[in-house]
Protein backbone atom coordinates (compact mmCIF):
# COMPACT_ATOMS: atom_id res chain seq x y z
CA UNK A 1 0.00 0.00 0.00
CA UNK A 2 1.26 3.54 -0.87
CA UNK A 3 1.88 5.56 1.52
CA UNK A 4 -0.57 8.72 2.41
CA UNK A 5 1.62 11.00 4.92
CA UNK A 6 -0.34 14.08 5.95
CA UNK A 7 -3.02 12.99 3.04
CA UNK A 8 -6.68 13.74 4.07
CA UNK A 9 -9.30 10.93 2.64
CA UNK A 10 -12.62 11.38 2.70
CA UNK A 11 -15.26 8.21 3.88
CA UNK A 12 -18.02 8.47 2.43
CA UNK A 13 -15.27 9.93 0.75
CA UNK A 14 -12.61 12.71 -0.91
CA UNK A 15 -14.34 16.04 0.25
CA UNK A 16 -12.54 19.06 0.64
CA UNK A 17 -14.51 21.32 2.45
CA UNK A 18 -14.42 25.28 2.95
CA UNK A 19 -13.79 25.40 7.16
CA UNK A 20 -12.86 28.56 9.37
CA UNK A 21 -9.10 29.17 10.16
CA UNK A 22 -8.43 28.09 13.62
CA UNK A 23 -5.90 27.46 16.12
CA UNK A 24 -5.19 24.38 17.87
CA UNK A 25 -4.18 26.35 20.61
CA UNK A 26 -7.46 27.23 21.39
CA UNK A 27 -8.96 24.53 23.90
CA UNK A 28 -10.72 24.18 26.89
CA UNK A 29 -9.09 20.42 27.61
CA UNK A 30 -7.25 21.03 30.82
CA UNK A 31 -4.18 19.20 29.69
CA UNK A 32 -2.58 19.19 33.23
CA UNK A 33 -5.31 17.72 34.81
CA UNK A 34 -5.23 14.99 32.17
CA UNK A 35 -1.25 14.55 33.09
CA UNK A 36 -1.30 14.61 36.29
CA UNK A 37 -4.14 11.54 36.67
CA UNK A 38 -1.84 9.81 33.74
CA UNK A 39 1.34 10.26 36.16
CA UNK A 40 -1.02 9.50 39.51
CA UNK A 41 -2.20 6.06 37.56
CA UNK A 42 1.82 5.60 36.66
CA UNK A 43 2.50 5.89 40.65
CA UNK A 44 0.09 3.55 42.09
CA UNK A 45 -1.16 1.44 39.23
CA UNK A 46 -0.86 -2.37 40.41
CA UNK A 47 0.52 -3.12 37.02
CA UNK A 48 2.54 -1.39 34.64
CA UNK A 49 1.41 0.76 31.99
CA UNK A 50 1.76 0.29 28.15
CA UNK A 51 2.13 3.50 27.50
CA UNK A 52 1.24 3.27 23.65
CA UNK A 53 -2.24 1.13 24.15
CA UNK A 54 -2.69 3.49 26.61
CA UNK A 55 -2.19 6.78 24.47
CA UNK A 56 -3.85 4.86 21.86
CA UNK A 57 -7.02 4.40 24.02
CA UNK A 58 -7.54 8.06 25.27
CA UNK A 59 -7.47 8.92 21.50
CA UNK A 60 -10.21 6.18 20.46
CA UNK A 61 -11.95 7.20 24.29
CA UNK A 62 -11.60 11.17 22.51
CA UNK A 63 -12.78 10.30 19.02
CA UNK A 64 -15.47 7.41 19.86
CA UNK A 65 -17.48 9.11 22.00
CA UNK A 66 -18.45 11.88 19.54
CA UNK A 67 -20.63 10.06 17.50
CA UNK A 68 -20.31 6.06 15.80
CA UNK A 69 -18.52 7.26 12.71
CA UNK A 70 -15.44 8.86 14.17
CA UNK A 71 -12.83 7.63 15.65
CA UNK A 72 -9.00 6.97 16.04
CA UNK A 73 -6.63 4.17 13.97
CA UNK A 74 -3.26 3.17 15.10
CA UNK A 75 -1.20 3.10 11.91
CA UNK A 76 -1.60 -0.93 12.06
CA UNK A 77 -5.60 -0.34 12.10
CA UNK A 78 -5.40 2.69 9.74
CA UNK A 79 -3.46 0.50 7.27
CA UNK A 80 -5.99 -2.20 7.92
CA UNK A 81 -8.90 0.25 7.56
CA UNK A 82 -7.64 0.84 4.12
CA UNK A 83 -7.31 -2.08 3.00
CA UNK A 84 -10.92 -3.07 4.06
CA UNK A 85 -11.74 -0.01 2.26
CA UNK A 86 -10.19 -0.88 -1.01
CA UNK A 87 -11.10 -5.00 -0.73
CA UNK A 88 -7.52 -5.54 -0.80
CA UNK A 89 -5.46 -7.59 1.98
CA UNK A 90 -2.75 -10.30 2.18
CA UNK A 91 -3.97 -13.54 2.28
CA UNK A 92 -4.62 -16.83 0.22
CA UNK A 93 -7.98 -15.90 -1.51
CA UNK A 94 -10.65 -17.87 0.52
CA UNK A 95 -14.02 -17.11 2.20
CA UNK A 96 -15.15 -18.93 5.47
CA UNK A 97 -18.16 -19.51 6.75
CA UNK A 98 -19.86 -21.76 10.05
CA UNK A 99 -21.62 -25.10 8.72
CA UNK A 100 -22.52 -27.70 12.03
CA UNK A 101 -19.98 -25.85 14.29
CA UNK A 102 -17.19 -26.21 11.65
CA UNK A 103 -14.59 -23.48 10.27
CA UNK A 104 -15.30 -23.95 6.37
CA UNK A 105 -14.25 -23.11 3.21
CA UNK A 106 -17.43 -21.86 1.46
CA UNK A 107 -16.17 -20.03 -1.40
CA UNK A 108 -12.22 -20.25 -3.13
CA UNK A 109 -11.58 -17.18 -5.20
CA UNK A 110 -10.38 -17.10 -9.09
CA UNK A 111 -6.61 -16.81 -9.20
CA UNK A 112 -5.49 -16.58 -5.69
CA UNK A 113 -2.88 -18.80 -4.01
CA UNK A 114 -5.64 -20.66 -2.56
CA UNK A 115 -7.10 -22.11 -5.89
CA UNK A 116 -3.72 -22.98 -7.19
CA UNK A 117 -2.82 -24.84 -4.10
CA UNK A 118 -6.14 -27.08 -4.90
CA UNK A 119 -8.60 -25.57 -1.69
CA UNK A 120 -12.02 -26.10 -2.04
CA UNK A 121 -15.08 -25.13 -0.90
CA UNK A 122 -16.51 -27.56 1.56
CA UNK A 123 -13.51 -28.51 3.28
CA UNK A 124 -13.40 -28.04 6.77
CA UNK A 125 -10.52 -26.36 8.70
CA UNK A 126 -8.59 -27.49 11.55
CA UNK A 127 -5.77 -25.28 12.02
CA UNK A 128 -3.47 -22.75 11.36
CA UNK A 129 -0.29 -23.08 11.27
CA UNK A 130 -0.95 -25.83 13.92
CA UNK A 131 -3.28 -23.58 15.76
CA UNK A 132 -6.69 -25.96 15.90
CA UNK A 133 -9.66 -23.47 14.93
CA UNK A 134 -12.28 -25.20 17.16
CA UNK A 135 -13.60 -22.62 19.13
CA UNK A 136 -12.77 -19.54 17.36
CA UNK A 137 -14.43 -16.64 15.32
CA UNK A 138 -14.18 -16.28 12.14
CA UNK A 139 -12.69 -13.53 12.14
CA UNK A 140 -10.07 -14.74 14.43
CA UNK A 141 -9.92 -17.69 11.86
CA UNK A 142 -9.82 -15.30 9.09
CA UNK A 143 -6.61 -13.12 11.17
CA UNK A 144 -4.66 -16.11 11.63
CA UNK A 145 -4.68 -17.07 7.80
CA UNK A 146 -3.86 -13.10 6.54
CA UNK A 147 -0.31 -11.99 7.16
CA UNK A 148 2.56 -10.53 5.39
CA UNK A 149 2.54 -11.43 1.74
CA UNK A 150 5.47 -14.00 0.70
CA UNK A 151 5.11 -15.95 3.89
CA UNK A 152 3.59 -19.94 3.79
CA UNK A 153 0.67 -20.12 5.99
CA UNK A 154 0.02 -24.15 6.60
CA UNK A 155 -3.80 -25.24 6.78
CA UNK A 156 -4.61 -28.87 8.02
CA UNK A 157 -7.84 -29.45 6.55
CA UNK A 158 -10.48 -32.14 6.17
CA UNK A 159 -12.38 -33.59 3.57
CA UNK A 160 -14.44 -36.19 2.73
CA UNK A 161 -13.02 -37.89 5.92
CA UNK A 162 -9.58 -37.38 5.12
CA UNK A 163 -6.96 -34.91 6.50
CA UNK A 164 -4.84 -33.31 4.45
CA UNK A 165 -1.88 -30.55 5.05
CA UNK A 166 -2.08 -27.77 2.41
CA UNK A 167 0.81 -24.85 2.23
CA UNK A 168 -0.16 -21.77 0.99
CA UNK A 169 1.87 -19.09 0.08
CA UNK A 170 0.29 -15.39 1.00
CA UNK A 171 -0.37 -12.77 -2.04
CA UNK A 172 -1.43 -9.53 -1.72
CA UNK A 173 -5.34 -10.24 -2.83
CA UNK A 174 -7.79 -7.75 -4.43
CA UNK A 175 -11.55 -8.43 -4.63
CA UNK A 176 -14.07 -6.54 -7.28
CA UNK A 177 -16.33 -4.94 -5.83
CA UNK A 178 -18.87 -5.62 -8.69
CA UNK A 179 -20.19 -9.03 -10.03
CA UNK A 180 -22.62 -8.82 -12.98
CA UNK A 181 -24.56 -10.86 -15.35
CA UNK A 182 -27.54 -11.27 -17.85
CA UNK A 183 -30.37 -13.08 -17.03
CA UNK A 184 -34.34 -13.14 -18.44
CA UNK A 185 -32.91 -10.55 -20.80
CA UNK A 186 -32.14 -8.28 -17.86
CA UNK A 187 -28.44 -6.85 -17.01
CA UNK A 188 -27.69 -7.17 -13.57
CA UNK A 189 -25.01 -5.38 -11.32
CA UNK A 190 -23.92 -6.14 -7.88
CA UNK A 191 -22.07 -3.39 -6.27
CA UNK A 192 -20.81 -4.81 -2.91
CA UNK A 193 -18.88 -1.39 -1.64
CA UNK A 194 -17.66 2.11 -3.36
CA UNK A 195 -14.24 1.28 -2.85
CA UNK A 196 -11.70 2.92 -4.88
CA UNK A 197 -12.53 0.88 -8.20
CA UNK A 198 -16.04 1.15 -8.14
CA UNK A 199 -17.13 3.04 -11.10
CA UNK A 200 -14.65 1.83 -12.87
CA UNK A 201 -16.07 -1.98 -12.42
CA UNK A 202 -19.17 -0.55 -13.39
CA UNK A 203 -18.42 0.59 -16.16
CA UNK A 204 -17.21 -2.89 -17.36
CA UNK A 205 -20.26 -4.45 -16.23
CA UNK A 206 -22.35 -1.78 -18.13
CA UNK A 207 -20.12 -2.10 -21.57
CA UNK A 208 -20.49 -5.78 -21.19
CA UNK A 209 -24.55 -5.55 -20.66
CA UNK A 210 -24.18 -3.24 -23.95
CA UNK A 211 -23.04 -5.85 -25.77
CA UNK A 212 -25.78 -8.09 -25.00
CA UNK A 213 -28.41 -5.21 -26.40
CA UNK A 214 -30.64 -4.69 -23.53
CA UNK A 215 -30.80 -1.36 -21.49
CA UNK A 216 -32.69 -2.79 -18.52
CA UNK A 217 -29.93 -2.50 -15.76
CA UNK A 218 -30.82 -3.70 -11.99
CA UNK A 219 -28.25 -2.09 -9.74
CA UNK A 220 -27.97 -4.15 -6.30
CA UNK A 221 -27.06 -2.16 -3.19
CA UNK A 222 -28.10 -4.42 -0.99
CA UNK A 223 -25.90 -4.97 2.05
CA UNK A 224 -23.23 -1.84 0.61
CA UNK A 225 -22.22 -0.24 3.62
CA UNK A 226 -20.70 2.42 1.10
CA UNK A 227 -17.34 3.72 0.78
CA UNK A 228 -15.80 6.75 -1.36
CA UNK A 229 -17.95 10.05 -2.18
CA UNK A 230 -16.01 10.27 -5.27
CA UNK A 231 -16.68 6.59 -6.22
CA UNK A 232 -20.60 7.41 -5.33
CA UNK A 233 -20.85 10.47 -7.39
CA UNK A 234 -19.11 8.78 -10.41
CA UNK A 235 -21.45 5.94 -10.53
CA UNK A 236 -24.71 8.41 -9.60
CA UNK A 237 -23.26 10.10 -12.60
CA UNK A 238 -23.75 6.86 -15.36
CA UNK A 239 -27.53 6.55 -14.50
CA UNK A 240 -28.71 10.29 -12.80
CA UNK A 241 -29.35 13.16 -15.86
CA UNK A 242 -27.72 16.31 -15.46
CA UNK A 243 -28.19 17.89 -12.26
CA UNK A 244 -26.54 17.63 -8.47
CA UNK A 245 -26.53 14.49 -6.93
CA UNK A 246 -25.34 15.47 -3.51
CA UNK A 247 -25.52 18.67 -1.46
CA UNK A 248 -23.06 18.25 2.06
CA UNK A 249 -23.36 20.77 4.44
CA UNK A 250 -20.72 21.57 7.27
CA UNK A 251 -21.52 22.75 10.47
CA UNK A 252 -20.95 26.67 9.43
CA UNK A 253 -23.49 26.39 6.61
CA UNK A 254 -20.94 25.63 3.77
CA UNK A 255 -22.37 23.73 0.81
CA UNK A 256 -20.38 21.80 -1.20
CA UNK A 257 -22.91 20.09 -4.54
CA UNK A 258 -21.99 17.36 -6.46
CA UNK A 259 -23.78 16.92 -10.36
CA UNK A 260 -24.02 15.11 -12.81
CA UNK A 261 -23.64 15.81 -16.59
CA UNK A 262 -25.15 13.22 -18.54
CA UNK A 263 -27.61 14.59 -20.73
CA UNK A 264 -29.73 11.38 -20.87
CA UNK A 265 -29.58 7.97 -19.62
CA UNK A 266 -29.95 5.22 -22.07
CA UNK A 267 -31.05 2.58 -19.55
CA UNK A 268 -34.07 1.82 -17.49
CA UNK A 269 -32.82 1.46 -14.31
CA UNK A 270 -34.10 -0.42 -10.81
CA UNK A 271 -32.48 0.28 -7.49
CA UNK A 272 -32.29 -2.52 -5.12
CA UNK A 273 -31.49 -1.33 -1.57
CA UNK A 274 -32.13 -2.86 2.60
CA UNK A 275 -31.57 -1.74 5.87
CA UNK A 276 -27.88 -2.38 5.09
CA UNK A 277 -27.33 -0.49 1.72
CA UNK A 278 -25.74 2.57 3.57
CA UNK A 279 -23.53 6.19 3.40
CA UNK A 280 -22.38 6.01 -0.17
CA UNK A 281 -25.28 3.66 -1.21
CA UNK A 282 -27.68 6.02 -0.20
CA UNK A 283 -26.37 8.87 -1.93
CA UNK A 284 -26.66 6.74 -5.44
CA UNK A 285 -30.27 5.77 -4.00
CA UNK A 286 -31.40 9.13 -2.75
CA UNK A 287 -30.24 10.68 -6.04
CA UNK A 288 -31.83 7.80 -8.28
CA UNK A 289 -34.97 8.32 -6.29
CA UNK A 290 -34.99 12.51 -6.41
CA UNK A 291 -34.23 12.76 -10.46
CA UNK A 292 -36.53 9.77 -11.16
CA UNK A 293 -33.44 8.33 -13.10
CA UNK A 294 -34.98 4.64 -12.30
CA UNK A 295 -36.81 3.04 -9.52
CA UNK A 296 -35.73 1.56 -6.41
CA UNK A 297 -37.58 -1.75 -4.59
CA UNK A 298 -36.61 -3.42 -1.45
CA UNK A 299 -36.66 -1.96 2.31
CA UNK A 300 -35.84 1.71 3.92
CA UNK A 301 -32.10 2.28 3.87
CA UNK A 302 -30.02 2.71 6.88
CA UNK A 303 -29.91 6.29 7.51
CA UNK A 304 -25.82 7.02 7.35
CA UNK A 305 -26.08 10.08 6.42
CA UNK A 306 -22.92 12.19 7.24
CA UNK A 307 -19.69 12.30 5.83
CA UNK A 308 -15.70 11.71 7.67
CA UNK A 309 -12.39 13.12 6.88
CA UNK A 310 -9.88 10.73 7.42
CA UNK A 311 -6.81 12.29 8.44
CA UNK A 312 -3.52 10.93 8.30
CA UNK A 313 -1.33 11.47 11.38
CA UNK A 314 2.56 12.20 11.66
CA UNK A 315 3.25 8.65 13.22
CA UNK A 316 1.12 7.16 10.68
CA UNK A 317 -1.73 6.62 12.87
CA UNK A 318 -4.62 8.25 12.32
CA UNK A 319 -7.92 9.80 12.90
CA UNK A 320 -11.82 9.73 11.10
CA UNK A 321 -13.73 12.56 12.01
CA UNK A 322 -17.60 13.39 10.96
CA UNK A 323 -17.44 17.31 9.54
CA UNK A 324 -20.46 17.08 7.50
CA UNK A 325 -24.05 15.91 6.57
CA UNK A 326 -25.07 15.23 3.02
CA UNK A 327 -29.00 15.75 1.54
CA UNK A 328 -30.28 14.28 -1.72
CA UNK A 329 -30.95 16.42 -4.69
CA UNK A 330 -33.95 17.97 -3.39
CA UNK A 331 -32.26 18.83 0.35
CA UNK A 332 -34.46 15.33 1.38
CA UNK A 333 -32.46 14.58 4.72
CA UNK A 334 -31.18 11.32 5.18
CA UNK A 335 -29.07 10.96 7.93
CA UNK A 336 -30.99 8.71 10.75
CA UNK A 337 -33.50 8.64 8.44
CA UNK A 338 -32.76 6.53 5.38
CA UNK A 339 -34.10 6.54 1.64
CA UNK A 340 -37.56 4.65 1.49
CA UNK A 341 -37.92 2.75 -1.74
CA UNK A 342 -40.44 3.62 -4.46
CA UNK A 343 -42.03 0.00 -3.83
CA UNK A 344 -41.38 -1.67 -0.44
CA UNK A 345 -40.88 -5.63 -0.86
CA UNK A 346 -39.44 -7.61 2.28
CA UNK A 347 -37.04 -10.63 1.24
CA UNK A 348 -38.59 -14.36 2.56
CA UNK A 349 -37.80 -17.78 1.32
CA UNK A 350 -36.34 -16.87 -1.40
CA UNK A 351 -35.24 -13.47 -3.38
CA UNK A 352 -38.74 -12.07 -4.35
CA UNK A 353 -36.85 -8.01 -4.64
CA UNK A 354 -35.00 -9.43 -7.05
CA UNK A 355 -38.29 -10.62 -8.85
CA UNK A 356 -40.02 -7.96 -8.77
CA UNK A 357 -36.95 -5.71 -10.26
CA UNK A 358 -37.02 -8.77 -12.94
CA UNK A 359 -40.74 -8.42 -13.54
CA UNK A 360 -40.94 -3.83 -13.77
CA UNK A 361 -37.76 -4.04 -15.98
CA UNK A 362 -39.43 -6.39 -17.90
CA UNK A 363 -43.03 -4.68 -18.11
CA UNK A 364 -41.74 -1.37 -18.15
CA UNK A 365 -44.15 -0.15 -20.63
CA UNK A 366 -46.56 -0.86 -18.55
CA UNK A 367 -45.07 0.64 -15.15
CA UNK A 368 -44.55 4.32 -16.61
Amino acid sequence: MKKKTNKILVLLLTLTLLLPSFSFAQTSVDYEYVDFIVEYINAYYIKDIDYETHQNNILKGLLQNLDPYSDYYSKEEYEEFINSLNQSFSGIGIVLKFEKNNVVIDRVLDDTPAKAQGLKAGDVIISVNYQKVEGLSLEEVTSLLRGKAGNIVRIEIKRENELKVIKVRREKIEISPVEYDVFKGVGYIKLNSFSDKASEKVKEALKYIDTVGTNKVILDLRDNPGGYLDEAVKVASLFVPKGPIVHIKDKYGNVQSHYSNLEESKYKLVVLVNEKSASASEIVAAAVKDTKAGYIIGTKTYGKGTVQNIVQLPKEDAIKLTVAEYFSPKWVKIDRVGVTPDLIVENETFDIQLEKAIDYLNNWMTQM
